[in-house]
């Protein structure tokens, strides 16, 4: 996905849930960090969005509207997947680390996940797109296997990080 096509996806989030604060959890994030990015994100058209005020029905809306077999997504061929804090396994204190994403006049429109936490979100869901997506974080230097360690073990305490064990073997 594009930059601006990311930009327009938080625009029209903006639209229907004002006061929400768009998060990036997923391989978007990766805008935050770099311009240069990996081919599994450019060639994505999905961004998930952590809706973190709990409220269900923005979540549904947003989907509806902007979410995947929209007309929204058949007609732009990009959509947003808006998830909740049941659906996002984030390492302990995500939110103090949350980068924010600026648009081209500085303004930050929304934030994302720090890529380690995105890197062990991604280990945790562990899909085949999201392997893919942590060779490329790791082999352009996106993210180091010392902080990415560091983050793997603040989920230790998690019902879902025993999934850990065996994949970091």
């Amino acid at each position: 996905m594009r930059k601006s096509d990311l930009f327009e996806l938080v625009r029209q989030i903006k639209a229907i849930a004002p006061e929400e604060t768009p998060i990036i959890v997923g391989s978007q994030a990766a805008h935050a960090v770099t311009s240069v990015l990996p081919e599994i994100v450019q060639q994505s058209i999905e961004c998930d969005f952590l809706f973190a005020s709990g409220k269900t029905e923005t979540r549904v809306e947003v989907n509806k509207k902007l979410g995947v077999f929209s007309s929204y997504q058949l007609q732009h061929g990009f959509y947003a997947d808006a998830l909740g804090l049941a659906t996002v396994i984030l390492p302990t204190g995500w939110r103090e680390r949350l980068q924010p994403l600026a648009d081209e006049n500085g303004k930050v429109v929304a934030f994302c996940a720090e890529i380690h936490d995105v890197a062990v979100s991604k280990l945790i869901a562990g899909r085949e797109k999201d392997f893919l997506f942590l060779k490329e974080a790791f082999l352009r230097e996106y993210i180091s296997i010392d902080e990415f360690l560091k983050r793997a073990k603040l989920v230790g305490s998690m019902p879902q990080s025993e999934v850990l064990v065996s994949r970091l073997e």
